[in-house]
């Protein structure tokens, strides 16, 4: 059989890796199940031939219901493969594939029932096809992968390639694949992601009825647009996130980690309380602020803080010598009914300059980071943070957010959920630390006090 069929560009992509894991994510109709197909065909004909010739494999296709397998997946099949290599057997679920020296074999397990999901963890395969990922539980994936290495035996020389490839439509920042996919890819994963059905570069639009995607549009709402065909992440539906309109994750996230500039100063920004969190700054010499690093605890105090996760951070090579200052909420400044020292004292005591916060007041500390989102240098961002710093990414995009009320208006104030609001606080205090003032006074810490006159302008001293 010649298999005949060419991908379009993140289509191409996908297929052109080697990667045991493989996702992509694309609008509906974009032919995502037709790669799948192709795909696991294209395996089946590369597997080397076993001891009398035959090159056999055998595969599953994954959705929740057999339903929803008969009636997208299967339709799929019949329609890339010929019935004449090809037979489908209800009675075992079981797609047959035939011809030349290939012999393949598909089982469609819905994971409908406890029964299902067991015998899923029981199969004997060389890959897996997980169709419309986003409705299966996360621990699926890898179970599944631990079945993809056990035909053909080793003894008849194994697989040649193993693996699972899924597709899926969109999802919410709420959805359990976002936290997997977009925030913390792991590294072994492909994860490709097709242009919504609208962009330029929009796939398979050619093998689609003329008016397929207006007429989507036309009979639905602008969020089921935006998901799935504009292959959109779609907000949270708890709440808004705070910085929604502002804070654009392509735009404001370096590609790749960043580093300190020597010799300038860094600027901790922290949220004390009793889960402290701080974010480790630096302002370059173009005026950008670089939020370079993140540090995040549970119910801790500031010094316990400071020496498990502050301090190591601080030790790494790029960081080490740099000079730094602390800038927090200014509610740290009041003494404890205990030991009379407030946390400012502790922090002094530390051997770290720091200053207080202009302000504790929400309003305007979240206006200095809006203006910081706001602003572009060169034509580029004002703020750029280090994809590092994980949580505070995810508390950007979803997780620091006004939550709804059973009204469906939303709060004023930002929730308190940790460590997201513990983070985006440390932020805001960075932030207003960056200011002229509260910067001098860090690296001149008697600035504000000097009773000498200064020199003339343009004198020597």
């Amino acid at each position: 059989m010649n298999l005949i069929y060419s991908p379009p560009r993140v289509l191409g992509e996908f297929m052109s890796s080697d990667k045991r894991i493989r996702v992509v994510r694309g609008p509906v109709g974009s032919g995502k199940s037709s790669a799948m197909v192709v795909e696991l065909l294209r395996r089946a004909i590369e597997q080397l031939p076993g001891p009398d010739g035959i090159r056999r494999t055998k595969g599953v296709v994954v959705r929740n219901t057999l339903q929803q397998l008969e009636t997208t997946s299967l339709v799929t099949i019949k329609t890339m493969i010929p019935p004449e290599i090809m037979l489908y057997k209800p009675s075992s679920h079981t797609v047959y594939i035939k011809f030349n020296d290939v012999e393949t074999e598909w089982l469609l397990l819905p994971l409908d029932s406890p029964d299902n999901v067991q015998r899923l963890l029981s199969l004997e395969l060389t890959f897996a096809w997980l169709s419309e990922l986003r409705e299966l539980p996360p621990t699926i994936l890898q179970d599944v992968l631990g079945r993809c290495t056990r035909y053909p035996p080793k003894k008849n020389g194994g697989p040649t390639w193993s693996g699972v490839i899924c597709e899926t439509n969109s999802f919410s920042e709420d959805d359990e694949w976002y936290k997997y996919l977009e925030l913390e890819l792991n590294p072994i994963w492909g994860y490709f992601v097709q242009p919504g059905a609208r962009d330029p570069g929009a796939e398979n639009v050619d093998n689609l009825m003329p008016g397929y995607y207006e007429d989507l549009i036309e009979n639905n709402s602008p969020e089921w647009v935006e998901q799935y065909i504009d292959n959109k992440i779609t907000p949270s539906l708890a709440g808004e996130a705070v910085f929604r309109a502002t804070f654009r994750g392509d735009f404001h996230i370096a590609k790749d980690l960043l580093k300190p500039i020597p010799m300038a100063m860094l600027i901790m920004g922290i949220d004390f309380g009793r889960s402290p969190a701080m974010l480790l700054t630096q302002m370059d010499p173009r005026g950008r602020l670089l939020v370079l690093a993140e540090a995040t605890s549970e119910n801790m105090g500031v010094e316990q803080f400071v020496a498990q996760y502050v301090r190591p951070l601080l030790a790494e090579p790029e960081f080490h010598r740099l000079p730094v200052g602390v800038v927090g909420d200014p509610a740290g400044r009041i003494r404890s009914q205990i030991g009379e020292e407030s946390i400012f004292d502790a922090l002094k005591r530390l051997g770290f300059r720091s200053q207080p916060a202009q302000t504790n007041n929400i309003d305007p500390r979240l206006r200095v980071v809006e203006k910081w989102f706001l602003q572009q240098r060169d034509g580029g961002p004002a703020i750029i943070i280090s994809p590092r710093c994980v949580n505070l990414i995810r508390a950007l995009r979803s997780k620091y957010r006004y939550a709804k009320r059973k009204d469906g208006q939303l709060h004023p104030i930002p929730e308190k959920t940790h460590p997201w609001s513990d983070v985006a606080d440390a932020l805001q205090y960075a932030c207003l630390g960056h200011s002229t003032r509260v910067y001098a006074r860090l690296v001149r810490p008697n600035y504000g006090t000097i009773t000498q006159p200064a020199p003339p302008s343009g004198g020597w001293t």
